[in-house]
């Protein structure tokens, strides 16, 4: 029977090693093209966060079984005769184990029981930890993702520009060659090229930045190739403020947490209370083998709080337990104004991608006009220098506010915890 229950918990744990071996396996590797979904799936796994808070559950299970176990044993051994004595002409010591002795010392009763239920709770905050955790992953993930993607297109705005103002700048120079154009024109469109390779260069490097950061975050090399296949496109706003604000404070893994660190005050106060009215005491055997008295005997010990009957820890617990029960309130109460203001965020910056996204169309229409009408020699050389500059800042200002919509909505679903976790 025991063999046969040990067979089978080493298969299970074999199996549960190979799933978890397997799981790691499917992620995409470094330099893979990844989609959101897959690299949200990759950071539930790899991400060092997550691996920091998964162990943290392993310690805290760890200090459960030691809450549970009931405490260490003790042995002595009284050797006597270390004297030398004169035996046959030569001095010996004549080393004899006088007597030895085993105690057990026991909790005041109903204490332990406290103890493990108290890491018991400490186990469920550690889990609900790692869900907080994630929940901020997620944000980072989602975060990153939209930040790589403008960035890649203000990277294209930034080579557009740069290939405009270049041609600009020769079309300047056969008009100065010509006697049409001034010199001044030359130098400025000269200085326009200038900056334009500056923005690029600025671009680049942020991207090179953010793909650093993508990286870690998903427990990659830092300098690993990221490739995104999703696009950065809007999407309508699907969250009613009237569906999420209750919503939020049930589903928060927060205030979990803090209701179950409110349970552990009050089983605290409890074990307290209970070292007041019992004592810690100790069983112990007791075998002396000398000649004169070779026998066998039970040790009790026993301890007391006398000298203050343990009320200091007693006060101490109850104003803990007091304290918790004040941080769980303005908790929720803070919860409240979170949702509220994060859901104003993401109203906010829905209607800003709005705006942008017709200032696009028109700064689009303006681009042709002000190209037609400066090759006419219609629209003024500054002018023409100014509505390029607009455009394109407008076109910047379009995916920087696509980005700005996709962060906030990654912060909303954070402070209601509508983060789930990706499906290996």
């Amino acid at each position: 029977m025991k063999k046969a229950a040990l067979h089978f918990g080493l298969l299970l744990w074999l199996w549960i090693l190979m799933q978890g071996v397997a799981a790691f396996a499917q992620s995409p590797a470094a330099g893979a093209v990844l989609t959101l979904e897959q690299a949200l799936r990759v950071a539930y796994q790899r991400n060092p966060d997550m691996i920091e808070a998964r162990k943290e559950i392993d310690a805290a299970k760890g200090r459960r079984i030691q809450a549970e176990s009931l405490p260490n044993p003790s042995m002595e051994w009284n050797i006597g005769g270390l004297k030398k004595t004169t035996r046959n002409q030569k001095e010996v010591y004549n080393g004899n184990l006088d007597s030895f002795s085993v105690s057990q010392p026991f909790d005041p009763p109903g204490t332990r029981m406290l103890g493990a239920l108290i890491a018991r709770d400490e186990v469920k905050i550690s889990q609900s930890t790692l869900d907080l955790v994630w929940a901020d992953v997620r944000k980072k993930i989602i975060g990153l993702y939209a930040s790589i993607l403008s960035l890649q297109k203000t990277e294209e705005i930034a080579h557009e520009n740069l290939s405009t103002t270049q041609q600009f700048f020769a079309r300047v120079q056969t008009r100065y060659q010509g006697g049409t154009a001034l010199r001044s024109d030359v130098l400025r469109s000269k200085i326009e090229v200038s900056r334009a390779e500056n923005d690029t260069l600025v671009v680049q490097k942020d991207l090179k930045v953010a793909c650093g950061q993508f990286n870690l975050a998903l427990g990659y090399p830092l300098e690993s190739e990221v490739t995104l296949s999703d696009s950065l496109e809007y999407e309508a706003l699907h969250y009613r403020y009237a569906q999420i604000k209750d919503a939020a404070i049930a589903a928060r893994s927060d205030i979990k947490i803090e209701r179950t660190r409110l349970s552990s005050k009050k089983k605290t106060v409890w074990r307290e209370i209970l070292k007041t009215i019992f004592p810690q005491f100790e069983v112990g055997l007791v075998r002396t083998t000398q000649s004169f008295n070779n026998d066998t005997g039970v040790n009790l010990k026993m301890s007391y709080p006398l000298w203050g009957l343990n009320w200091g820890e007693v006060k101490e617990a109850k104003a803990m337990k007091e304290k918790q029960e004040v941080h769980l309130d303005t908790l929720k109460k803070r919860i409240g104004l979170e949702v509220y203001a994060a859901f104003l965020e993401v109203e906010l910056s829905d209607k800003q991608v709005l705006i942008q996204k017709s200032s696009l169309e028109e700064a689009n229409e303006l681009l042709k006009q002000v190209t037609i009408k400066y090759e006419e020699g219609e629209t003024p050389f500054l002018t023409f220098l100014e509505n390029i500059k607009t455009i394109k800042e407008t076109r910047v200002a379009y995916y920087e506010s696509l980005k700005n919509y996709k962060e906030k909505v990654a912060e909303l679903e954070q402070v209601i915890q509508a983060a789930p976790v990706p499906k290996v």
